[in-house]
């Protein structure tokens, strides 16, 4: 076998292996505050241990702009370079069964997803709050038991997608939300959002954005919402398609990783 075709074959077989990268800290709620009351969530967040763009990176970043319409804005971290899965458990440290939630939100290169700073619908006490990007299930634990689960490559990668729609496409959350669009080929952006306005309709907006430019995630976010004291470990799994993953993770020296926190999404 040719050797450049060997070498290629280590290439791809490295640049797939999944990367395990903790939590700073675990997320703690449900536990009496000290002042007559209960902390009733908790959140917490893990960057992915991006690299800084390269020039080879930024070349192909230039050869996909060419491809699309020049006012459709190629990002530097995209869908296609790398899927993120979270694996996480809860331990429950009371004495009762419970229950508990976990939101899952995050953030890309340009803004975070914070639902709780979205309002659709001002001046309107009883209509819902704005849904998070994924989870916040009810989920049952045993009296001091333990219960472990995933948010899956799938869910992580409709996240990314729903975030750029809302963000770039001016997409309602909850219709991006609460559809399927892990497989969509491209984003049509629309008027602004006009909450509160009667009788207003968006419309398309400019051209639509293509798949191969679709924002993905830089940081995972969680909520942690028990009904009793819980405590939640979670860990970020990377698995790389392109040289864009620091080997090291979050312990790389600085100047090799990137560290991006953006400012929060608000329509």
């Amino acid at each position: 076998m040719n050797r450049l075709l060997v070498l290629s074959i280590l290439l791809v077989g490295c640049a797939n292996d999944p990367q395990y990268v903790p939590s700073p800290t675990n997320i703690e709620a449900g536990m009496d505050n000290g002042m007559g009351g209960i902390v009733a969530s908790g959140s917490g967040s893990i960057h992915v241990p991006i690299k800084p763009e390269s020039k080879d990176d930024a070349a192909l970043r230039a050869q996909i702009q060419k491809t699309v319409d020049p006012a459709v804005m190629v990002p530097t971290y995209r869908v296609d370079e790398y899927d993120l899965s979270v694996e996480w458990t809860v331990k429950n440290l009371d004495s009762m069964p419970g229950q508990f939630k976990i939101e899952l939100n995050g953030a890309n290169e340009m803004f975070t997803y914070d639902p709780t700073l979205i309002v659709l619908a001002p001046g309107d006490d009883e209509a819902p709050p704005t849904p998070g990007l994924a989870g916040d299930i009810p989920t049952d634990i045993p009296a001091n038991g333990e219960v472990s689960g995933t948010f899956r490559e799938d869910q992580l990668l409709e996240a990314a997608i729903d975030l750029d729609q809302v963000s770039r496409g001016n997409v309602n959350p909850f219709a991006a939300i609460l559809t399927v669009n892990k497989n969509d080929t491209q984003i049509q952006p629309m008027t602004p959002l006009m909450p509160g306005v009667m009788n207003y309709t968006q419309t398309p907006s400019g051209p639509a954005i293509p798949r191969s430019a679709f924002r993905q995630l830089v940081r995972v976010d969680l909520v942690f919402k028990p009904d009793r004291h819980m405590v939640l470990d979670y860990v970020l799994r990377v698995r790389p398609h392109r040289d864009v993953i620091n080997d090291m993770g979050l312990d790389a020296p600085a100047g090799k990783i990137m560290i991006i926190d953006p400012a929060p999404f608000v329509p």
